[in-house]
C-alpha cells in the first residue's frame, strides 16, 4: 500500500534543487526504492503470486514487451546506455522492469476494495495540488524551485519537469475525475467538479496542444465505454461542468503571458515534430527486427549537423541540440525495440483497452475483482464508473504519447492505474468462454 501510494502520489511532486537534474533522477530513484519495498513486501507476504495478479490478457503482453525490451537491450548498439536509460530519461529496460513490476504490485495491492478508494482518492486530492501549483505559476508565482532552465519557462509545468509531463498528467486523469463526478451524490459532485475544472486549467495552462486534442479522444471515449444510458443520466452535471470549461478556457488564456499565448498558434513544433519523424523514420528499417535499444536515439540520430536540422532548429549553429526522442511513441517503439517490441507494444496496449471495457461492464453481471456489495459505496471503487474513467484516461495518454514522449514523472502513475485496471478485471472473454478474475482480499 505504501509503494503504490509513494509512487502515485508522492513520485510526481518530488523536486530536489541541490542534485544536478531535480526534477527527473529523484522521482527515477523514489521509484526504483518504491518498486523494490513493494515487491519484497509482497514475496514475504504471499510469495510470487503477486506477479500473477495482473491475469492473463494483461500479464501476457506486459511479458512480451519488456521480454522484447530486454532482447533490444541485449542486442543494442550501446548495451550499457539502453540498461540504465539516458541522462536526463531514465527510461532504459530498468526502468522499464521497474514500471512492469509497479503494476503487478498494484494490481495486487489494489485487489481490496478499502485500498483501491484510498488509493484513488489520494491520486485525485494530488491532482488538487498539481493543479494550484500549475495554477500558481501561470500567474507568475512558482511555489516550487526552477533550475536555470526552468526559470525562464512561462508554460505551467507544475512539478513534473515539464509543460508536457503535465499535460500527460492532467488528461491521464480528467476522464476518471469527469467519471466520478457525473456519477456521485450532490455534495460531493460539487468538489469533484471543481477538481475536473481546476485540472483542466492546469491543462490549458500548459500551452500543450497535444494535450488538449488527447483530452478530446479521452472524454470520447469515457463516453463510448460508459454508454448512452449513463451518459444521458448525467447529462445535466455534465452541462454544468462543460460551461464551467468554456468559460475557463478564455479566463486561463488571457491572463497568462502573452508569449505563452503566442505558443497556441505557433506552428514551428509541429514542423519540427514532421521533420524529425521524416528523419528518424529510416532508423526502424536499417535495424528492423529488434531495434537499436533503449534509449540510444541521441547517439544515433541520423540529421544532426546537417543544413536542414540547422534551418528548423536555428539553435543548432551555436549549440549541440540533442535529439533523444521522436515525439511519437510508435516511432519510439520501433526505433527501439524493433518491429518486435512494436507488435507487443501495440498488444499490450490492446489488451488494455479491451480489459477496461469489460470491466466497465462488469457491475451488471457482477463479474468483477472485487467483494459484493463493496462497489455500491463510492464511485471510487464501482466498476462501472472506474472503468470508463479509466478506459477514457489511458486513450487520452496514449493519444498524447503520439506527439509528446512517457516521462518518469508521470508514468508511474499510469502503472499504478494499470494495476488498477487489472485488480477490477471482470470474468474475461477469452476464447469465447468466461474465465474468472481474481477475488478481493
Amino acid at each position: 500500500m505504501l509503494a503504490v501510494g509513494t509512487a502515485a502520489v508522492v513520485l510526481p511532486f518530488l523536486v530536489v534543487p541541490a542534485w544536478y537534474d531535480a526534477y527527473y533522477w529523484p522521482k527515477v530513484c523514489l521509484l526504483y526504492a518504491a518498486v523494490a519495498a513493494g515487491a519484497l513486501s509482497l514475496l514475504r507476504t504471499n510469495g510470487g503470486a503477486w506477479l500473477r495478479d495482473l491475469g492473463a490478457p494483461i500479464g501476457a503482453a506486459l511479458g512480451a514487451w519488456l521480454g522484447a525490451l530486454t532482447l533490444a537491450t541485449a542486442l543494442s548498439v550501446n548495451p550499457l546506455l539502453s540498461f540504465v536509460g539516458d541522462d536526463y530519461r531514465y527510461e532504459g529496460l530498468l526502468t522499464w522492469l521497474a514500471y512492469g513490476a509497479l503494476a503487478a504490485v498494484s494490481a495486487s495491492t489494489l485487489r481490496n476494495p478499502r485500498r483501491l478508494r484510498a488509493i484513488l482518492g489520494l491520486i485525485l486530492a494530488a491532482a488538487g495540488v498539481m493543479s494550484a501549483i500549475a495554477l500558481l505559476q501561470h500567474v507568475g508565482i512558482s511555489p516550487v524551485p526552477a533550475d536555470l532552465m526552468r526559470r525562464a519557462w512561462i508554460r505551467a509545468s507544475g512539478t513534473t519537469g515539464s509543460p508536457l509531463a503535465l499535460g500527460a498528467y492532467a488528461v491521464l486523469l480528467l476522464p476518471l475525475i469527469v467519471g466520478v463526478y457525473a456519477e456521485s451524490r450532490r455534495g460531493r459532485q460539487v468538489a469533484y467538479g471543481a477538481l475536473a475544472a481546476a485540472l483542466y486549467a492546469a491543462l490549458i495552462a500548459t500551452e500543450a496542444r497535444a494535450g488538449w486534442g488527447a483530452l478530446a479522444v479521452g472524454l470520447a471515449v469515457w463516453g463510448v465505454t460508459s454508454g448512452k444510458a449513463a451518459v444521458r443520466a448525467a447529462a445535466r452535471p455534465l452541462v454544468v461542468l462543460a460551461v464551467v470549461c468554456a468559460a475557463v478556457t478564455p479566463a486561463v488564456l488571457l491572463t497568462g503571458s502573452h508569449a505563452a499565448l503566442g505558443h497556441v498558434s505557433d506552428a514551428g513544433s509541429a514542423a519540427s515534430r514532421v521533420f524529425i519523424w521524416r528523419t528518424a523514420a529510416p532508423l526502424v528499417a536499417a535495424r528492423p527486427v529488434f531495434g537499436w535499444g533503449p534509449d540510444t536515439l541521441s547517439q544515433i540520430y541520423p540529421a544532426y549537423g546537417t543544413p536542414a536540422f540547422v534551418r528548423v532548429f536555428p539553435e543548432a549553429a551555436m549549440q549541440h541540440i540533442v535529439v533523444d526522442r521522436p515525439h511519437n511513441d510508435v516511432l519510439q517503439q520501433a526505433i527501439s525495440a524493433g518491429l518486435v517490441g512494436l507488435a507487443a507494444y501495440l498488444w499490450f496496449w490492446y489488451m488494455l483497452f479491451y480489459t477496461a471495457w469489460k470491466t466497465a461492464r462488469a457491475r451488471a453481471h457482477g463479474d468483477h475483482g472485487l467483494r459484493r456489495g463493496d462497489d455500491r459505496r463510492s464511485p471510487l471503487v464501482d466498476p462501472a464508473v472506474i472503468g470508463p474513467g479509466l478506459a477514457g484516461g489511458f486513450a487520452a495518454y496514449f493519444a498524447q504519447l503520439q506527439l509528446s514522449f512517457s516521462y518518469v514523472s508521470v508514468a508511474p502513475l499510469f502503472w499504478v492505474l494499470v494495476g488498477a485496471i487489472a485488480a477490477l478485471r471482470p470474468r474475461v472473454v477469452w476464447g469465447g468462454r468466461l474465465r474468472s478474475g481474481p477475488t478481493g482480499v
